[in-house]
C-alpha cells in the first residue's frame, strides 16, 4: 500500500512540474508565427525589459499612411545592410478589414522578422496612451529608446540619415 502511494505520489509530482514548465514556457515566448500581435501593456513592458540597455526603434504606422509606407520601406532598405534590427512595429489600425492588409505590407517589404504589434479595436486611445501620454494619434510616430530606457519621440517621415545612424550603429 506505502509503495502504491508513492508512485502515486510520484506520477502526480511529475505530472504537475511537466504542466509547469509547458505552461511557463508557453506564457513566455513568443507566438510560433511571426504575424502581428495584439498589443498591450504587459507585451510592451516584456519587450522593454527585453530591450533593457540597448539602442531601439519603435515604428507606429497604419495601411493607409503614405509616408509610413516611405518609412517601412527605409526599414527594409536597413535590414538588408543588418539582418537583426531593433526595431519594433506597431500597427495603429483596427478595423478586421485591415487585417489582411496590414500583413500583406509587413510581407512586401519583408519585414516578418521584426516584432509586430497591432492595436485592438476598441481599446486604441488606452493603447496609444500606454505608447506615450503626450502622443495623439499623428503618423507615423516613431520613438528612438537610448539605452537608459529614455523615449525621444517623433512625428513624421523620418530622414534615412537618422534611421541609419541610429539602427546600424548598434
Amino acid at each position: 500500500m506505502k509503495r502504491l502511494m508513492s508512485v502515486k505520489t510520484l506520477l502526480l509530482t511529475s505530472a504537475l512540474l511537466i504542466g509547469a514548465f509547458f505552461m511557463s514556457g508557453l506564457a513566455q515566448s513568443e507566438p510560433l508565427s511571426k504575424d502581428s500581435v495584439e498589443f498591450n501593456k504587459v507585451r510592451f513592458e516584456q519587450v522593454k525589459q527585453e530591450k533593457l540597455a540597448q539602442k531601439w526603434l519603435v515604428l507606429l504606422w497604419s495601411v493607409d499612411c503614405p509616408p509610413c509606407m516611405k518609412e517601412l520601406a527605409l526599414v527594409q532598405k536597413l535590414q538588408q545592410k543588418q539582418k537583426n534590427l531593433a526595431v519594433v512595429m506597431i500597427n495603429t489600425d483596427t478595423e478586421e478589414s485591415s487585417e489582411q492588409e496590414r500583413d500583406d505590407i509587413i510581407k512586401h517589404f519583408n519585414l516578418v522578422s521584426l516584432k509586430s504589434f497591432h492595436f485592438t479595436q476598441g481599446q486604441e486611445a488606452q493603447q496609444r496612451y500606454q505608447v506615450d501620454p503626450q502622443w495623439f494619434g499623428e503618423l507615423p510616430r516613431s520613438y528612438f529608446i537610448d539605452e537608459q530606457g529614455k523615449f525621444h519621440g517623433k512625428s513624421g517621415l523620418i530622414a534615412e540619415e537618422l534611421l541609419t545612424q541610429w539602427l546600424l550603429t548598434l
